[in-house]
């Protein structure tokens, strides 16, 4: 096996063996030295098993990966978690659909991030499809032609070097709640959501899977915890959410009042036996009532590590919100400015005592006592 010319082609060809077959193939030059280079990466990508003559692309098509891909990886899912990728999958196939597996470049890609980001949203005819949103979708899609790469049906993936939208242009400025507006937004509140809202400042639950969608049979008053099941997000999310007694006896009342068999804590006013699905336009209202600016709900999880963070050591943080990482920390810590600023004040105490920190003049000083009192200091 090697390079050799043919009586009737002007290019040099190549020969090399695959799977136990001799196999022959033109090298498209005429230059010896190229066709070396082409032999040589011919010889090295049938030894990292990344050459294939008829892959299974060429015959299978996307929306038969991604029938596929919900069958093998679905399983070990959340469902909110399977709920948003069957979103992000609807919108591949829009796309990719009947192309075929080899088709797919990273140039396809590219073109599909930039049409999808221009997509008017489905409430809103005036605003575009968010970046974070065309982000999710791309790990889905890397996700799924992953799988195709793994069984040999492509040799690579087109979305791995696709480069995504810089998310943090988008996101709303974070910062710290404070109790004279978290008393406005409670003031404002219907009492489903100001019940919602307190229990997570007081838990840093996430506010669906956590919170809106709590069952009252995962609530024991009694030993003051919330066991969740174990369809969670992660598996340090298990371990029993502590219930404060201001959160404890807010539930116990808000069970009193509701005095239904509903299983649900917050269930749906149109399906009693079904939790509420969103309260984005509730909260909306809520904080346009309490004359504060909008931002996420969400955002409460990170208002309860903030507030805990100020008394607690970084090892009871981490167990309150149930991180497996203590650096994870870090993104949900808010308005910190404060902290920092009494720990530079206590430095400058230490190192200085009473004396002035520093002095700055624009010029010398012009008279006698600005004399004595720099010499003093």
């Amino acid at each position: 096996m090697g390079l050799f010319k043919r009586r009737d082609s002007r290019f040099w060809w190549m020969g090399y063996t695959l799977n136990g077959e001799h196999l022959y193939e033109s090298t498209k030059t005429t230059s010896k030295e190229l066709a070396v280079k082409i032999w040589k990466h011919r010889e090295s990508e049938i030894a990292l098993g990344l050459f294939k003559i008829g892959w299974p692309g060429e015959r299978m098509t996307f929306e038969q990966l991604c029938d596929e891909f919900e069958r093998s990886h679905f399983a070990g899912l959340a469902e909110n978690t399977v709920r948003g990728h069957r979103v992000y999958i609807k919108h591949l196939k829009t796309f990719f659909g009947e192309c075929s597996l080899d088709a797919i470049t990273a140039q396809m890609v590219e073109k599909y991030r930039d049409q999808r980001r221009q997509q008017a949203t489905k409430n809103d005819p005036n605003r575009t499809v968010k970046g974070a949103t065309v982000n999710r979708e791309l790990e889905c899609l890397k996700c799924v032609l992953d799988l195709a790469v793994r069984r040999k049906y492509i040799a690579e993936n087109a979305a791995s070097t696709v480069k995504h939208f810089n998310e943090l242009r988008e996101r709303p400025v974070r910062r710290m709640l404070t109790v004279e507006e978290e008393q406005r937004i409670l003031q404002a509140a219907p009492p489903y959501l100001r019940v919602a809202i307190i229990l997570l400042t007081q838990t840093g639950g996430r506010t669906y899977s956590e919170g809106l969608s709590l069952r009252w049979d995962q609530v024991d008053l009694e030993n003051k915890v919330i066991r969740l099941d174990n369809n969670v997000k992660t598996p340090g999310s298990v371990e029993p959410v502590p219930l404060s007694d201001f959160a404890r006896d807010v539930l116990a009342a808000w069970k009193k009042e509701q005095g239904s068999s509903g299983p649900y804590v917050f269930p749906s006013p149109i399906r009693p036996s079904r939790p509420i699905l969103t309260v984005k336009t509730a909260w909306k209202a809520t904080l346009r009532r309490a004359g504060v600016a909008h931002f996420p709900i969400y955002n409460l999880r990170h208002v309860f590590c903030t507030r805990l963070s100020e008394v607690a050591p970084d090892a009871v943080v981490q167990r309150a919100m149930r991180h497996t990482s203590p650096e994870t920390k870090r993104r949900y810590q808010l308005g910190m400015a404060d902290q920092v600023r009494k720990a530079v004040e206590k430095a400058n105490k230490s190192i200085y005592g009473k004396k002035n920190v520093l002095r700055f003049y624009y010029g010398q000083p012009q008279t006698e006592e600005d004399r004595r009192k720099a010499a003093a200091n």
